[in-house]
């Protein structure tokens, strides 16, 4: 009798023991994957201040929630600006992030590709840019500017293209919607330093003696006009309404790519720098 009570003993153990594994297993919650992508040069991985021990490419399965990512290059050459983000980790999913570095953040690019769980029986997709306004392809077809939400785009893979006047173009290959969540892209620029060369060679080339004035022509809007508006922002007040083929007094330019003009003898305002460019006109 005592050896098969010590048989019976052993029996409801291993039963519980294993019962307890797969109640682990099934209540333990998820875990949501970092991926970091190959970047133009090597890049120390950060996580909420701690280095990962790793370079790019990354991955690594974490609990989901807000994680803090700072990616550091590594090169001998001219030094490289590092960047920082938050990055919020849903269970279950891949957040992508990819990196191009240069000396700046200004003359960096990259995209950043994370979900929100929204439910219901339809993909969602949000593309965002810095600087603000930039145009965007989705499987070559041109749907308008950022930020940009496609509320009911089909579940899948697409192609996203993003451009902007004086910035690099950003292509995204293989992004993949998702029944039940909202894919949101966002996207950094790079300016075209190319561009910024020839700029600068055009203002040495004037000569010393030339007094000049730095004006902004209105391009065409397909509408006759645009807007003038109170702020650098396209949901501030409108103040006025300038006319294509007309230059305007240039005061000053935002990062979000708005030019400053004088639109009235004293009246200044912004406008979209996508349907204007800076001239030099010497007086």
């Amino acid at each position: 009798m005592k050896r098969k009570g010590f048989l019976i003993a052993g029996i409801v153990l291993l039963v519980l023991g294993v019962g307890g594994f797969f109640a682990r297993s099934l209540f333990s919650p998820k875990q949501a994957k970092l991926e970091v992508l190959n970047t133009n040069v090597p890049a120390s991985v950060y996580v909420d201040g701690q280095e990962v021990g790793s370079t790019t490419p990354y991955e690594e399965h974490r609990k989901p929630g807000e994680i803090t990512l700072k990616l550091v290059p590594v090169t001998s050459g001219a030094p490289l600006a590092p960047w920082e983000t938050k990055v919020s980790l849903v269970e279950g999913v891949t957040t992508v992030v990819k990196r191009d570095f240069g000396p700046t953040l200004q003359t960096s690019g990259g995209e950043l590709l994370s979900f929100e769980k929204i439910g219901g029986k339809k993909a969602e997709l949000v593309v965002v840019s810095v600087p603000d306004s930039a145009q965007v392809k989705l499987d070559g077809e041109s749907r308008g500017f950022t930020p940009l939400p496609v509320v009911d785009v089909a579940p899948g893979e697409h192609e996203i293209g993003v451009s902007y006047p004086g910035y690099i173009e950003r292509e995204i290959h293989s992004v993949k919607t998702v029944v039940g969540y909202r894919l949101t892209v966002v996207v950094f620029l790079a300016e075209d330093q190319a561009a910024q060369k020839q700029a600068e060679e055009e203002k040495e080339a004037t000569p010393e003696a030339t007094v000049s004035q730095a004006m902004v022509e209105i391009l065409e809007t397909g509408t006759g006009f645009l807007r003038v508006r109170a702020e650098p922002s396209i949901g501030a007040s409108e103040s006025a309404r300038v006319t294509p083929g007309k230059q305007y007094p240039y005061l000053d330019k935002d990062d979000g790519g708005w030019f400053k003009i004088e639109y009235e003898k004293g009246k200044n305002g912004w406008i979209s720098s996508r349907y204007a460019k800076k001239v030099v006109s010497r007086i």
